[in-house]
């Protein structure tokens, strides 16, 4: 049977996402991973990794063994305290997040603290601008600090009573800038019970430096019922149940523990500076007897894997605790000891057990797992308690206020013992995560409380050599049910569903049956869930308000709603009609089956290119169809790089202009100051430079009538002229001017 890292998908994770430099097999990464923990829990977690049954999350998996290397957090995401009213410590959370995104973490912040907008400053510019115009601030040092080629996770989030909460609310379609920002809305239960009974609901902020106080009175459904539409159209901001999420953790009884906000996937609600160290167990891999009459959960070897998860996890926190960003993420696990364990694959075992997700039978097995899940988790951690101590923080009295605790004494009162007793290692311990990545990482589709998301998906095989094939690949569990019963893998999706029933998608599952698992898991779960309803685009905002007003009733504390084909992007992908782009399919034009080509040879400059060659070859249509260069210096692999690509992109279809604006885009900063210095024949950049090459070849083409490619940088009747390069391409920015061209800049 193949192992989940001599697959396809699996070697293409590990190496772009979780390999070191110098590591090239399997066995040096599980070898670096498994060397942070103690001899004995190093034994077992290598065992478990290498057979796929508990896999520590990605910041984990990166940075475990890093030591010396580089920094880089054990972390997965931050909570940051909500900045107070002022403007140093909105820069000060600003450089912190800034610090976090560097070590590869994400971000949660709650900005209800800020006034809002048109309220009285005491400085020249009379009124504030609002507590929603420091999301762009904070967004562009996301986009600045960048982390391995991607922005780091942020999730952004305002109050219910907050007076900017209409604004908050439009702030996607009114700047598109924020793409990338994760927004949620925290309700409180005094704001639900107005929207379910149609009464009014106060606003209010009270501004100490000025003593105004700021009140306005809204009808709770009739906000409720904007934002379901703005969740139809564009699927955020999600929802927070704030109070749920304060009052049932096993640190309920804390008063000097209040959650403010999740981590941007939502699956973890912590205090300032708190941070989510996760792991997740693969529950198909604990199903005995898959898909036969007696299919069953193997308990104990599921006790004994969230037994040494929550050590290991312990463990993940010592030896992460000096690669923290902050002091006072430090300063919060000896406070804390915060970690979260979660799950993977459970879709893919409850199609072992045939059983159908969101039934009546698939949310009590449910159940049953997550309770197995948090009475060895709470006995993990006391009994380690017992030999290392507890949380620094840690009082019984106040534990044993916490629900949690409470419904321990009934269903496992020997644990409950057994904390009273020794305490507890850890004050959280439970966090469902979405998992997309190590799930498919480990070869098991389903990721956290998810339904499978589809049967099957189409890949190629992506040889240039050969002819290019598509063939299927199986959710985990389908293929193996389909080799338990003998079927051929050419079997079609309809075939499987109607052959074995309780096999069901994402987009079919009744969204209110998603709402119930939910519900079911979070009553062991003493941290939070992260959950995605996915709806086909019929799905209408009654629907989505349907499943919020009944994810806050069962309570849920949060969840978000995402409907295929928004304005946001399609998630499903499971339109009836074909989508224009199909990802992963589009098969570039082979040179041997061109029997004619035109070439045009044009030279360019560069700061490090003295002449760069760019030969241009046309079709006997007048099609571009690829280019070559050739050049005296520079970085002869990245140009290269740039010709190959650029190529690829012309033989697939993609549009000549738009190749162009993106080449045209790229700057060098030597380029632009040998342009200031009087060199007027100096590209940009090499990208630069193909790209006006190919532009000139393009316009040849067209004639005056038709759509030619021109570069509004240089554009004299809009523009104004930069005095350093000549160009027309001064871009006012405030008081300000910027020219686009060679980067010379001034203030007016």
């Amino acid at each position: 049977m193949e192992k989940w890292y001599e697959s396809e998908i699996g070697q293409g994770i590990l190496k772009s996402k979780y390999y070191h430099p110098d590591e090239k097999s399997p066995e040096e990464f599980m070898e670096r991973v498994t060397s942070i923990f103690s001899p004995e829990i190093k034994k077992r977690m290598r065992q478990y990794i290498e057979t796929a049954s508990v896999c520590p999350a990605g910041r984990t998996l990166y940075s475990a063994g890093a030591k010396g290397k580089f920094k880089g957090s054990l972390s997965n995401c931050y909570i940051l305290p909500s900045p107070t009213d002022d403007i140093e410590s909105i820069f000060q959370i600003n450089e912190e997040i800034a610090k976090i995104f560097s070590y590869g973490g994400g971000i949660g912040v709650n900005i209800s603290n800020l006034r809002p907008k048109a309220s009285r400053v005491n400085n020249v510019a009379r009124t504030s601008t609002g507590s929603v115009s420091f999301l762009k601030i904070f967004d562009t040092t996301g986009e600045v600090i960048s982390q391995n080629g991607r922005r780091g996770a942020m999730l952004v989030g305002l109050n219910c009573d907050h007076p900017d909460i209409f604004e908050f609310l439009h702030m996607k379609q009114n700047n598109e800038k924020l793409a990338s920002m994760n927004l949620s809305i925290l309700f409180n239960d005094a704001f639900m019970k107005a929207v379910a009974e149609d009464s009014e609901y106060e606003l209010k902020f009270d501004v100490k430096a000025t003593g105004e106080k700021i009140r306005l009175k809204i009808r709770a459904a009739k906000f409720f019922d904007e934002y379901c539409q703005t969740q139809w159209d564009w699927g955020d901001p999600g929802a927070l149940f704030i109070d749920r999420l304060n009052d049932y953790t096993l640190l309920s009884g804390y008063e000097d523990y209040k959650i403010e906000i999740t981590n941007p996937c939502g699956e973890f609600g912590g205090n300032a500076y708190n941070s989510c160290n996760l792991m997740s167990i693969n529950l198909y891999n604990f199903i005995d007897n898959k898909f036969t009459e007696e299919p069953m959960l193997n308990e104990a070897a599921f006790r004994e894997a969230v037994y040494t998860a929550v050590q290991a996890l312990d463990e993940v926190l010592d030896y992460g605790y000096d690669t923290q960003p902050l002091e006072a993420n430090r300063r919060c696990i000896d406070d804390w000891r915060s970690i979260g364990l979660g799950l993977f694959g459970l879709a893919d075992a409850l199609i072992a057990m045939k059983l159908k997700y969101g039934s009546k039978k698939a949310n009590e097995f449910v159940g049953a797992v997550m309770r197995i899940m948090l009475v060895e988790a709470v006995r993990s951690s006391s009994e380690t308690a017992a030999l290392k101590g507890t949380f620094g923080r840690y009082d019984w009295k106040k534990t044993v206020r916490s629900p949690i605790v409470q419904l321990l004494k009934t269903e496992a009162p020997d644990v409950y013992e057994s904390v009273k007793e020794h305490g507890l290692r850890n004050g959280t311990l439970l966090s469902i995560a979405p998992t997309g990545t190590i799930s498919l990482l480990m070869g098991t589709f389903s990721g956290g409380c998810e339904p499978l998301y589809k049967i099957s998906y189409e890949r190629t095989t992506h040889k240039m050599e050969t002819e290019h094939k598509t063939f299927k690949v199986y959710a985990h569990a389908v293929k193996d049910l389909l080799d338990y019963h003998h079927l051929s893998y050419a079997t079609s999706d309809e075939e499987i569903k109607k052959r074995f029933p309780w096999i069901i998608e994402s987009h079919d599952v009744p969204f209110l049956n998603r709402v119930r698992l939910q519900s079911v898991m979070q009553k062991y779960v003493d941290n939070s869930i992260s959950s995605t309803v996915n709806l086909k685009h019929e799905a209408t905002p009654e629907d989505i308000k349907a499943i919020y007003l009944a994810a806050w009733k069962a309570n849920c504390k949060g969840i978000t709603v995402f409907r295929d084909g928004c304005k946001r992007g399609n998630i499903l992908g499971v339109n009836d009609q074909t989508p224009d782009i199909q990802y992963d399919s589009i098969q570039p034009i082979r040179r041997n089956d061109i029997a004619r080509l035109d070439g045009c040879t044009l030279v360019r400059h560069t700061s490090c290119v003295d002449k760069m060659y760019i030969t241009v070859n046309k079709t006997a249509d007048g099609q571009i169809f690829e280019i070559f260069t050739n050049a005296s210096g520079g970085c002869a692999s990245n140009i290269a790089t740039i010709t190959r690509l650029t190529s690829l992109a012309l033989r697939s279809g993609v549009c000549v202009k738009d190749i162009i604006r993106q080449l045209a885009m790229s700057r060098c900063s030597a380029c632009q100051a040998m342009i200031r210095s009087g060199r007027k024949d100096i590209s940009l950049s090499c990208g630069n430079a193909i790209a006006s090459a190919l532009a000139e070849i393009y316009n040849e083409g067209k004639s005056k009538d038709e759509d030619k490619y021109k570069d509004q940088r240089d554009n004299s009747s809009i523009n104004r002229k930069c005095p350093e390069c000549g160009h027309h391409s001064l871009r006012p920015e405030g008081n300000c001017v910027t020219c686009t061209f060679c980067g010379w800049s001034k203030c007016e």
